[in-house]
């Protein structure tokens, strides 16, 4: 039979502490990703209205034909 030295195990409220520490972390991650998320979607639909705008006053081509609307210049 072997016996077990207590260096070989590691502390258990160490080990809960670590993991709480790394959890709070990863929570904190989470928070400012999400954030970060929100921000590039509010900025997609910004791009998304903008060129919106400019295909309905005919200064870019319809993306479904790829042609451009009348009067426009084509360059």
């Amino acid at each position: 039979m072997t016996s077990h030295s207590p260096r070989n195990h590691p502390d258990p409220s160490a080990t809960v502490a670590a993991l709480s520490a790394q959890a709070v972390a990863l929570e904190r991650r989470v928070i400012e990703l999400r954030r970060e998320l929100a921000e590039v979607t509010a900025r997609m639909a910004a791009v998304a209205a903008a060129l919106a705008g400019l295909r309905a006053s005919g200064l870019l081509p319809d993306p479904a034909t790829g042609e451009e609307r009348p009067g426009q210049d084509s360059g």
